[in-house]
């Protein structure tokens, strides 16, 4: 079901939305976008998968009246009796101190199970569970965090120098998605998501922290990442009968058939990917 609010914003209901890696507060976040979706769902349960704040980069914290609009709009959601859950990631390991600050009525997890509509059981979470030991410790996170904004303040230079730009328009971009795809070692950091998924019974995974959106099957099970709003500006979304599919926020909707739009009826084989 879709309407027009008195914004102008196209709306759509789902029963509930995953979203996740919103890095508020660190240089690549997109807020405005992050905003305008936010006010083109109408949702009975939001899952916040993560990473929501990026406070743990050492360096200047990007925060503007539009990050302030994003907080109001969740907790208006809230007043509106949405059921709102945190689900804690490696960039707000003190999402209880930060969460419980910004939002008005918020149930902060680790993990949770969530049944859709249709009778089908998914294991949320932000899905750092699946990073070695090594890969969890807080320096390991502060590194990261330095590192993606140096790439991204390098990437800004460049695009704005007219004589390098032409020939090496986002460069550094590039450099951030490889190291992010050799980071999560390939398929492996889903198998074992979808295996932590198995060992408690459910029929797949909802998660974030890869930056690399897609549904597919691992293990007989399906596996959702909702992305992020630094790059990929992605989402799951569950209908009313209980489908998820995953769905790209658009300035303009673009044509079905044009849009970067997974769902799990149109799942192939267990090795069907998208990256």
């Amino acid at each position: 079901m879709q309407n027009l609010s008195a914004n102008n914003v196209r709306v759509k209901s789902h029963r509930s939305l995953f979203i996740s890696d919103l890095h508020l507060g660190a240089r690549g976040c997109q807020p405005e976008a992050i905003l305008k979706f936010l006010r083109g769902c109408r949702v009975d349960t939001i899952f916040l998968v993560g990473d929501i704040f990026d406070f743990w980069h050492v360096g200047k914290i990007h925060w503007s009246k539009v990050h302030d609009d994003i907080i109001a709009e969740l907790n208006q959601l809230c007043i509106d009796g949405i059921r709102m859950v945190y689900l804690v990631g490696n960039h707000d390991r003190k999402a209880r101190e930060v969460a419980y600050k910004y939002f008005q009525k918020v149930e902060i997890k680790e993990t949770v199970l969530h049944r859709s509509a249709n009778g089908k059981t998914y294991l949320i979470a932000h899905g750092d569970q699946a990073d070695s030991q090594i890969l969890r410790l807080h320096f390991m996170t502060l590194f990261g965090s330095r590192l993606d904004a140096l790439l991204r303040s390098l990437d800004k230079w460049l695009n704005s120098n007219k004589k390098l730009s032409s020939n090496n328009k986002g460069f550094f971009k590039n450099i951030i998605f490889h190291f992010n795809k050799i980071f999560f070692m390939g398929d492996r950091f889903e198998r074992l998501l979808t295996k932590m998924a198995k060992d408690v019974g459910a029929d797949g995974i909802i998660c974030g922290h890869s930056h690399r959106p897609g549904i597919r099957r691992h293990n007989g099970l399906i596996y959702a990442n909702c992305g992020d709003w630094v790059d990929s500006l992605t989402a799951v979304t569950e209908d009313h009968n209980g489908h998820i599919e995953l769905f790209e926020w658009e300035p303009e909707p673009k044509p079905r058939s044009h849009s970067f739009w997974f769902s799990e009826a149109h799942l192939g084989s267990e090795n069907e990917m998208r990256s």
